[in-house]
């Protein structure tokens, strides 16, 4: 499934580089190098919905989530309030609503990371904490203990 995401984003972006060469010199006001950079965005929102997708499902399947650091979440969630702090700061002070509007790429990836951060949040805290010991079998699998010799 990933390759077939990786490879579509990449098709993608190459149907726009072809618009762009090919459309963008007869006309004006079709396809411009600006599009490109619109489509790395789409490419990008994505990437980061399905890295998140698996990764939850996995937690709720394993009922756990032992194995990945909680810290990089946390982070995250830093980084998805700021973003669309920003774009909230940024139209607030422009007396101007459409600057949400018009960044939709950064107002979705922002709001992305926040929802699955929350949700990997409340699987870490409150659905799953009694699998974070370290003592349990899946845990000892997960972390490589269960191969190590016995001295």
């Amino acid at each position: 499934m990933t390759v077939v995401i990786a490879w579509s984003c990449f098709i993608g972006i190459g149907i726009v580089i072809a618009l762009v060469l090919t459309q963008g010199t007869i006309d004006p006001l079709g396809w411009s190098w600006i599009d490109l950079i619109y489509a790395f965005g789409y490419a990008k929102l994505a990437i980061t919905f399905f890295k998140y997708v698996p990764q939850a499902w996995a937690n709720y399947r394993r009922k756990s989530t032992v194995g990945w650091s909680i810290d990089q979440v946390l982070l995250d969630l830093v980084g998805g309030i700021f973003s669309v702090a920003q774009l909230v700061l940024d139209s607030s002070l422009q007396k101007d609503w459409s600057g949400i509007t018009g960044n939709p790429l950064k107002f979705m990836l922002g709001n992305f990371s926040m929802i699955f951060d929350i949700i990997f949040m409340t699987q870490h805290y409150i659905l799953y904490p009694q699998r974070q010991n370290n003592d349990d079998p899946e845990s000892r699998r997960l972390l490589g203990e269960d191969n190590r010799r016995q001295d």
